[in-house]
């Protein structure tokens, strides 16, 4: 396996995401880029290194490729994928620690969806979970972790672009701009990436991702770039690189545009399934899960899960 690449979404599992899911598309999108950004709120009450963070950012979209978000609460699918990775790494943390810091996160105490309002320092201690509610917290987030394993057949590699970004960097000389100013605005633009519906790490490679975000990096700061096609030597073409420029470019346009045509969908912050329902009910459009006989399948896809652990057991 090649640890400096990623796997890839094909066009035909694009297409089958766009097929299988009962969510329109505008809908799915606005999902996706809730549901991330709550991703990163969490990872920033837990105190977990941004790489981690950005993984699971990762992993769930891989998972959401496979299987139709509206199976389980956004939430729950956001907190299982934190929790895989955190475990993983050099800084794991307890579930405990995960049912306080979500319970915040979706209570109407949190302020990190609500740009307008003082942000005080959170105190978790105030969305402390009585042991029913964590007990049932706990019960959903260990149900949908072996659900994102098994629909990523157990691969939770993710190779990031933030290194190789800076390492980049240090190749190329900009006249008159800090280097520090250029790293810092290469690495968010690497961050909002992750919350694109487009899916742009998902579809590119990370030298790519790490190219285009100097490119606008450079382009905003004004610094000097190589009077030459520079990112052909990072092995990018101008097609991707003007793709991934756009695409990096276009959040925040997309954000302020569907406030507009989905209003109150975003009123603070926190998209819940039940919120996504009521809005599909407007359109009069039907409401499920998006799986046909989810119900049966999701049987079947335990107990597939549960043979090949046994077996894997046995060996």
């Amino acid at each position: 396996m090649d640890i400096m690449n990623n796997p890839l979404a094909t066009a035909s599992q694009l297409q089958r995401r766009n097929n299988f899911s009962s969510l329109p598309s505008d809908l799915q999108d606005i999902v996706f880029y809730a549901t991330q950004c709550l991703t990163q709120a969490a990872g920033m009450l837990l105190e977990l290194p941004q790489s981690t963070t950005a993984q699971a950012n990762v992993l769930l979209a891989r998972y959401w490729l496979v299987e139709s978000p509206m199976l389980h609460e956004f939430s729950d699918v956001s907190a299982a994928a934190l929790f895989l990775v955190a475990k993983m790494g050099p800084i794991p943390r307890s579930v405990r620690d995960f049912s306080n810091v979500y319970a915040h996160l979706l209570s109407s105490k949190s302020s990190f969806f609500r740009p307008t309002q003082p942000v005080p320092p959170p105190d978790l201690r105030l969305s402390y979970q009585h042991d029913d509610e964590y007990l049932a917290f706990q019960n959903r987030l260990l149900a949908v972790e072996p659900r994102i394993l098994y629909a990523l057949s157990f691969d939770t590699h993710v190779s990031l672009p933030h290194a190789l970004a800076i390492t980049y960097l240090q190749t190329l000389d900009f006249a008159g701009q800090p280097k520090g100013s250029i790293g810092r605005r290469v690495v968010a633009y690497l961050n909002t990436a992750l919350l694109s519906p487009q899916m742009l790490y998902l579809t590119h490679q990370p030298h790519a991702l790490a190219t285009a975000a100097i490119y606008n990096a450079a382009k905003d700061l004004g610094a000097k770039m190589p009077e030459c096609a520079w990112w052909e030597v990072f092995d990018v073409d101008r097609e991707e690189l003007g793709f991934l420029v756009v695409g990096m470019r276009s959040l925040d346009g997309w954000v302020k545009k569907q406030k507009e045509d989905v209003p109150g969908i975003f009123d603070d912050g926190v998209v819940l399934r039940s919120r996504i329902e009521e809005e599909m009910k407007k359109r009069g459009l039907h409401v499920g899960n998006g799986k046909g006989d989810a119900v049966d399948e999701e049987d079947e896809v335990m107990r597939q899960m549960d043979a090949k652990m046994t077996t894997a057991q046995q060996t």
